[in-house]
């Protein structure tokens, strides 16, 4: 998975990404730029009787008088040709509350043309095909948002300032980095996955009336005879026209949210009654043990804490687990250890017992459960004798 490291720097992250989409496009744009004007003329020289002729230049409509000729003029059209990609094959990992995730893709101009391509993102479902080997669980991240270093092209860090969804002036063999960032609710839990597409779809920006920051129109493809005095459009790329007309190229990524999946269970059982019956009797002790099980999350559960409100109807056992002070124990993945039940953090052993008040893993002592682990905490209460 593609799993981003919260140590690392927001400018540290893009500029991996950045240098890993550099690799690879070794391939060079189509020839003769679009708009280049083609201009010539023939000319026939002739003998008539024996005697030389003045040369006759050519015409585009045709001609005869030897002073009179037109070059024939014709523009070179436009190749379209980009590649579309996803920085890699596998969903960006993401954790229920991450602000600004991203998942990249780039870009490359093969045509023959500066041009601008407008993008567009669609959410999935579950009724679509699977991404990366995800399926899509109909939830949705939110506040996506299209990013793209319009920097001519060089692969780095893009501006933040604005989001922008079109590619601005992309000329030949260059390549833009476009990120799609997302925040993930705090309410997904652990393998939740939202699956998107991104369309990039070429717009016209061939001749002089391509604007810079303003999107193009979009390039439809030229059919009929070739007319020379117009610059036309010749998609090559292998998904051709899409159902408008226009020349689109489609990305699908996703996000999968790895989480802790914790799963809490309570239990209570006779440690001890004065009569051997095994039964919740006056004067018996109880023991209850609380389980944290993170066996199925692909996350640590930090700053666990457990708190539990104790019943006036009995009351804790101190020292059960070996001695004074040793009044709860806990089991963190096989490390076991005690803690003291007082109303005071003070002794920093991360447990506090203001009656009824009991907790676990307290502002000086929080917890941490490790991908797959299981934490269990005991302790024991008296059912008081009549």
């Amino acid at each position: 998975m593609k799993t981003v490291s919260r140590s690392l720097s927001l400018f540290t992250r893009l500029s991996i990404v950045a240098s890993a989409l550099l690799l690879g496009q070794q391939a060079l744009a189509l020839g003769t730029d679009a708009g280049t004007e083609v201009s010539n003329w023939a000319t026939v020289a002739y003998d008539v009787g024996g005697n030389v002729q003045t040369p006759i230049p050519s015409a585009p409509g045709g001609n005869s008088d030897p002073g009179a000729g037109n070059p024939t003029v014709f523009l070179v059209d436009r190749l379209v040709a980009f590649t579309f990609d996803a920085s890699d094959n596998v969903h960006t990992s993401v954790a229920p509350g991450d602000v600004q995730a991203f998942a990249a893709f780039s870009l490359t101009n093969l045509g023959n043309a500066i041009m601008d391509w407008d993008l567009t993102l669609l959410d999935l479902t579950s009724a679509d095909p699977t991404i990366n080997g995800e399926d899509d669980t109909d939830v949705v991240l939110i506040n996506y948002t299209i990013r793209v270093a319009n920097d001519d092209g060089a692969l780095g860090v893009p501006d933040f300032g604005a989001d922008l969804a079109f590619i601005d002036e992309l000329g030949e063999d260059e390549t833009v980095v476009i990120y799609v960032f997302a925040d993930a609710p705090v309410t997904l839990v652990n393998g939740d996955v939202d699956n998107f597409t991104l369309n990039a779809t070429a717009a016209d920006d061939a001749t002089a009336t391509g604007t810079p920051g303003t999107p193009d129109p979009l390039l439809t493809q030229s059919g009929g005879a070739d007319d020379p005095t117009i610059i036309e459009s010749v998609f090559l790329n292998a998904s051709g026209e899409d159902l408008s007309g226009n020349a689109t190229e489609s990305v699908s990524d996703g996000f999968i949210v790895d989480s802790a999946e914790l799963v809490i269970t309570k239990i209570a059982a006779v440690f001890f009654d004065p009569f051997g019956s095994g039964k919740a009797v006056p004067g018996a002790i109880i023991e209850y043990t609380i389980t944290v099980d993170n066996s199925s999350g692909d996350s640590e559960a930090t700053n666990v804490s457990i708190s539990d409100l104790i019943d006036s109807d009995v009351t804790l056992v101190l020292g059960a687990y070996g001695g004074p002070g040793d009044d709860i124990e806990l089991n963190n993945g096989g490390l076991v250890t005690t803690c003291s039940a007082d109303p005071s953090p003070g002794d920093n052993d991360g447990c506090t017992y203001d009656d009824p008040n009991l907790v676990v893993g307290d502002a000086a002592g929080p917890i941490t459960v490790a991908i797959g682990a299981i934490l269990t905490v005991k302790f024991q209460v008296l059912i008081p004798n009549l």
